[in-house]
């Protein structure tokens, strides 16, 4: 780790992402299938709080509303695949595309920050989910039905590789976000917004830029993660606990900050295990106790243990 914080280009940050996703891809090799699988879940909530990372942790602008991009991946994915025959790898990039067109409908949300920003993505949220769970068409194939049923024959390890490949891309590209003109607008932003205005950053622009990019990402993970469940309905993809696992994730490893949401989804899916495996009862108890403690004795998360202090550097 101390190894990558210390990469001084995106190409040796990049080359670190690409060794860690080669050793990576060894793993079902030797993993058990239950391992496997939760590794599938572990990819995804972690290129989930990846993505939310960027508008939450680097521009300042947290999102409650997140898992909306979610579901509505994983529903223009199934709707696409069993209403209109789409092949499969046509509706990861579609996903993604609606998403990152929807997620304009909430820059008007821009003109508020901190808590009201967070409540009134909170509140379009639920307002989507109410859409969806109400409007027939869109809910299932059938006027009965409240989910979509979607065909899987495709073996566990072929879920693995994809989410493993999605992930290696998504945090590439956050890489190269980082390094860009973006990235440097981003962290003007959330250092002081009405400064960075004021220097001539258009910070409309770049929220924006960041909000979409921010929701691209979950649609695509949520696309993949219908076939993987073979049936999705309201309650699967649009639970508030996805978004919640977004912010938890990057909060204990280091909100802002590139790895941070990563060391969070790896430690607390051990600690997740771990509790359910010994202490089935206080599974709950002891999940919370780790992240009140984190986050009250270290505010930057697991991965400020691991960062000298440096001046205007994302991690």
């Amino acid at each position: 780790m101390k190894d990558f914080l210390n990469a001084p280009t995106l190409g040796s940050r990049l080359g670190w992402l690409v060794a860690a996703g080669v050793l990576l891809a060894l793993l079902p090799l030797v993993l058990p299938p239950y391992w496997t699988r939760l590794a599938v879940f572990v990819f995804i909530n972690i290129g989930l709080a990846s993505a939310w990372n960027v508008i939450g942790g680097m521009a300042g602008y947290p999102s409650f509303g997140h898992s909306v991009f979610f579901g509505l991946g994983a529903y223009v994915a199934a709707i696409l695949t069993v209403r209109y025959g789409f092949p499969f790898w046509s509706t990861l990039p579609l996903a993604g595309l609606a998403a990152g067109l929807f997620s304009l409908l909430f820059t008007p949300l821009f003109k508020q920050r901190g808590f009201y920003f967070a409540l009134s993505t909170l509140a379009a949220a639920l307002a989507v989910e109410a859409i969806v769970r109400s409007w027939t068409w869109v809910r299932g194939l059938k006027t009965a039905d409240h989910g979509w049923n979607l065909p899987n024959d495709r073996p566990l390890e072929f879920y693995y590789y994809l989410a493993l490949a999605l992930l290696i891309v998504c945090l590439g590209s956050i890489l190269v976000l980082i390094a860009s003109r973006v990235g440097m607008a981003l962290r003007a932003i959330h250092r002081d917004e009405t400064v960075a205005a004021s220097v001539g950053v258009d910070c409309a622009r770049y929220k924006t830029i960041a909000f979409a990019f921010s929701a691209i990402w979950p649609a695509i993970f949520g696309a993949m993660y219908g076939p993987f469940l073979v049936f999705i309905s309201a309650d699967t993809v649009f639970d508030l606990k996805i978004t919640l696992n977004m912010i938890v994730y990057s909060v204990f490893g280091g909100v802002g900050t590139f790895l941070g949401p990563i060391v969070g989804g790896v430690l607390l899916s051990i600690i997740d295990q771990i509790a359910w495996s010994h202490f089935l009862d206080y599974h709950s108890m002891i999940y919370g106790i780790v992240i009140v403690l984190i986050i009250t004795f270290s505010p930057g998360g697991v991965i400020s243990w691991f960062r000298k202090p440096r001046a205007g550097r994302s991690s």
